[in-house]
């Protein structure tokens, strides 16, 4: 038995797909939730243009998706909805056009399934709502595969003009999106090395053209490197981290999930094997590169990391998911008789189904940002502070409340402090304030609960002076 679509209904079956992600992408946006590296881009988007570049020039991360949002912004405002549909549009863009050339290219089941792994593989719908770079990195780094493919079979001019202008962009977003699109030149050089050689002035045109455009940011990249060279928050890799990456890119809150993934992504290999084995060598390549550039990309971070400093963790591979659902869509959607494609996509809805709930809890229950917000707009009275004993924090309590309600705690002499009450939060990373300690100073505190913003747990004790009475006088 097979079910015959029209034409029309294809196109009508993936764009209520791409809407179904849209929603489902949107719904995990209505909170108030934000972590360090988001509170760094919103505070980054208070500036104009020329404070932006500066910004991302001291910082570790290329300018591109910060000059996109802020270009979003002036548009749509800085709300936090706002700032999260940012990400979400090049999800979408991939969805979309993204499919429209794997169709092209690889029939309309490939593209159908490209859109369900794009939007199901696990890290991608979590991040896909962040207000960071990392699907817009994704989009570029994707397009720069299709486009290479495209460059490869076809040969003409605006297909590397595609590539140069996806590699440029991906190498403007993050470094090691920079990496796949280097990657991404590697291999079509070589595939044009064994195949089409009268081809390799336009990939050394296109070459040319992407380095052109990145010229400018280069004295930036050098100082970003050298700075980091020097010092940076990121731990030693080791096999125990290495073991992690499988579980934070597919893990979904079930047992042997990451698992079951890592088997398809090699059942798919195998798969593309065969294609190339049976002669259809330049679909199964493809597959196969798609596949090589996140594990290159990879093992370039871990190298780099051992020779110079920890510099990659395992989220930098994100931007070569999209690379990922073409690696499965392809060598996959060829070896599914039509009633057992859609068995598939019913059990790919099915996880994804599982996924999204993960999302809802991390979006929604996991963190306590409400209630947070809540405890403190409730209890803090005119007169009050709000402390913070972890500085690298402060980002994300800019965000939260401006500097004449919030302080350093290790800035606060308790000997003259003017404060009516103090309401500490205390993190895992400083010594938490003894009795005796508050108490040589006329101070005493009092357990509140456990709280926390996002990734930020913390106590929150209440701090206040000793009433005469009580301490003999």
């Amino acid at each position: 038995m097979t079910l015959k679509l029209s034409k029309k209904q294809k196109i009508g079956l993936l764009a209520a797909l791409a809407a179904l992600f849209f929603l489902t992408y949107l719904s995990l946006c209505f909170n108030d939730n934000v972590w360090t590296d988001e509170a760094f881009t919103i505070e980054l988007l208070r500036s104009d243009f020329a404070g932006i570049i500066q910004g991302t020039a001291s910082d570790v991360h290329p300018p591109l998706y910060y000059l996109i949002a802020k270009c979003w912004t002036l548009l749509f405002g800085s709300s936090l909805l706002s700032l999260k549909l940012v990400s979400i549009a090049p999800m979408i863009l991939c969805m979309t056009a993204g499919c429209g050339i794997v169709w092209k290219r690889f029939g309309y089941h490939s593209a159908l399934l490209f859109v369900f792994f794009l939007g199901v593989i696990p890290c991608t719908m979590e991040y896909a709502v962040q207000i960071r770079m990392y699907s817009w990195a994704l989009c570029f780094v994707t397009f720069m595969g299709l486009w290479a493919y495209e460059a490869y079979l076809e040969g003409k001019w605006r297909y590397f003009a595609g590539v140069a202008l996806s590699a440029a962009a991906a190498a403007y977003t993050h470094y090691f999106a920079f990496v796949s699109a280097i990657l991404i030149y590697g291999f079509l050089f070589l595939a044009l090395l064994w195949r089409r050689r009268n081809k390799l002035g336009n990939w050394l045109v296109s070459a040319a053209v992407s380095l052109l455009i990145y010229v400018p940011w280069l004295p930036y990249m050098k100082i970003q490197v050298r700075g980091v060279s020097k010092s940076y928050w990121i731990e030693e890799i080791t096999w125990e981290t290495v073991r992690e990456f499988f579980p934070f890119l597919f893990d979904m809150g079930i047992p042997w999930t990451s698992a079951l993934w890592c088997v398809l992504v090699l059942l798919c290999a195998f798969l593309a094997f065969c294609r190339i084995r049976k002669g259809e060598r330049e679909e199964g390549s493809f597959a196969l590169l798609c596949l090589l550039v996140p594990v290159f990309t990879a093992v370039t971070g871990i190298v780099a990391s051992s020779l110079i400093r920890p510099i990659f963790i395992v989220r930098y591979l994100l931007p070569c998911m999209g690379l990922l659902a073409l690696a499965l869509c392809v060598p996959l959607a060829r070896y599914l008789k039509d009633m057992v494609f859609y068995a598939m996509l019913l059990l790919l809805f099915c996880t994804g189904l599982v996924d999204y709930g993960q999302s809802v809890y991390r979006e929604y229950q996991w963190t306590h940002t409400k209630e947070t917000e809540e405890f403190l707009a409730s209890h803090v009275q005119e007169g009050d502070i709000i402390a913070y004993n972890y500085e690298t924090y402060k980002l994300i309590y800019d965000y939260y409340w401006d500097d004449t309600q919030k302080k350093l705690w290790q800035d606060i002499d308790l000997g003259s402090a003017p404060y009516g009450t103090i309401w500490l939060l205390d993190t895992i990373y400083w010594p938490t304030p003894t009795q005796e300690y508050l108490e040589g100073y006329g101070w005493q505190k009092e357990y509140m609960g456990n709280y926390g913003i996002e990734h930020n747990d913390f106590k929150i004790y209440k701090i206040t002076r000793i009433a005469p009475e009580a301490s003999g006088l």
